[in-house]
């Protein structure tokens, strides 16, 4: 593929100022267990190539799956970017001085995986939950094999390949005249999962939710699971980005080099970590990646940015290589890469007199985005009583202020884990209210 990149950049040399190709392969196969039968199964292979133009300041993009209309791509991009008004702070990045592969991003064994044996390890998750006495609802398991190239006018040219695979399945387990239920899963680079953890997990959280007990409404302290601090912190995250405080919606807008946090608190974006999830060589403009320090023991330190938004903050920086796409169909915009939380400070069920642990919530995209209050259902929840985990939770909200909520917060657990881009032990939150 990479002669398709040159010869686009080379029909562009002499037609705009300057232009960028964003091309991507993936190779997909993926199986749907429902109601324990085989609801699907796939394999997709698609290529997709995004051409981005500059001429005048004047920004234009297209995008096709179909490599016999590059023509028509590269005109269409170009009769884009006369549409739109000029903006002094758009760019196409320069070359860098070099990439540094990422560790634990490939594995070959993936690509050799048929869609027989896709289908086999579906049905052996199944098998497995019904084996440990619950009823599976639903299963999915899929691998794909992908490769990204990158290239522009100003000579980038960056090149990565990646593997995936990932296994969820959810479970029921029967609770009197209804039943309890629960969901787990794992996503990794290599072919091996945790399938047995998985499976684990699931079934014994749908088991011990059996005939839950209304709770008291109260403030108190809440164990927050994996799944649900992953949940609860996009939108304390939503407020480190460049955008929304070059839009005015930021929490942090004015608190650069200020304590938001307890001083037990650091925060990393790092694109660099061997085998992580949204690890990577270099972000969707070519800048190779890197770790940026946004909160460091409680301190504000840093928003993330890409060229686009460092260009336009008032201050004098760089993109932190914080470029991100939906793939070749969208132009770059300011993402997160892994997200790496750290506390210094840690406080177990052990030490607690009472509180609730809470393994997800549901509604915390109605969150304020400004302000940070938040009213969410509790789900798959457990009373803590005298530093022990005692009975199931029928049915709670807990409400509170997630800005509130990271100045007193410590880590609940030494044991981390990667829930989409966040990698974050469990933690515990003082103070919210639970309304039973």
């Amino acid at each position: 593929m990479d002669y398709i990149v040159d010869d686009i950049l080379t029909k562009l040399s002499d037609k705009v100022d300057y232009s960028e190709v964003y091309l991507d392969t993936e190779k997909v196969t993926e199986i749907s267990v429902l109601n324990d039968e085989v609801n699907y199964a796939k394999e997709e292979d698609v290529t997709g190539i995004g051409v981005r133009v500059l001429n005048n300041q004047q920004q234009g993009f297209s995008y096709t799956t179909n490599i016999n209309r590059i023509d028509e791509v590269i005109e269409q991009a170009i009769k884009n970017s006369k549409l739109n008004n000029p903006d002094e702070n758009l760019a196409i990045i320069e070359k860098p001085e070099g990439y540094k592969d990422v560790s634990g991003l490939y594995d070959k064994r993936i690509e050799e995986v048929t869609l027989r044996e896709a289908i086999k390890t579906c049905t052996d998750l199944i098998e497995m939950v019904k084996e440990n006495d619950c009823q599976p609802t639903s299963a999915e398991y899929e691998v794909s094999v992908g490769k990204t190239i990158i290239a522009n006018s100003n000579g980038v040219f960056a090149s990565e390949k990646q593997t995936g695979s990932g296994v969820s399945v959810s479970v029921n387990a029967e609770d009197g005249e209804g039943f309890s239920s629960a969901y787990a899963y794992d996503l990794s680079h290599s072919k091996e999962l945790e399938m047995e953890r998985v499976v684990q997990e699931s079934t014994d959280l749908a088991k011990n939710s059996r005939n839950g007990q209304p709770t008291e409404t109260r403030t108190t302290n809440v164990v927050l699971d994996y799944f649900a601090i992953s949940s609860l912190l996009s939108t304390f995250l939503s407020a480190l980005s460049s955008e929304n405080t070059q839009r005015g919606r930021s929490y942090f807008q004015d608190k650069l080099n200020e304590m938001v946090t307890s001083e037990y608190f650091s925060l990393y974006d790092d694109g660099t970590i061997p085998g992580a999830r949204a690890s990577s060589k270099f972000d969707d403009e070519g800048t190779p990646s890197q770790k940026t320090e946004l909160i460091k023991d409680g301190e504000l330190k840093n928003f993330i940015y890409d060229t686009y938004h460092a260009n336009k903050d008032e201050r004098d920086v760089v993109t932190t290589a914080n470029a991100s796409r939906a793939g070749y169909s969208s132009v770059p915009s300011v993402g997160f890469t892994n997200i790496h939380v750290e506390f210094n400070e840690l406080t177990g069920v052990s030490d607690l007199t009472d509180g609730i642990t809470v393994h997800s919530v549901m509604g915390a995209h109605t969150a304020n985005p400004i302000t940070g209050d938040f009213s969410v259902e509790a789900r798959n929840s457990f009373e803590i009583k005298n530093g022990e985990i005692t009975k199931p939770i029928r049915k709670a909200m807990i409400s509170g202020n997630i800005f509130e909520i990271m100045k007193n917060a410590t880590a609940a657990t030494e044991d981390v884990r990667q829930v989409g881009a966040l990698i974050t032990p469990k933690v515990l939150a003082k103070n919210l209210r639970v309304i039973g």
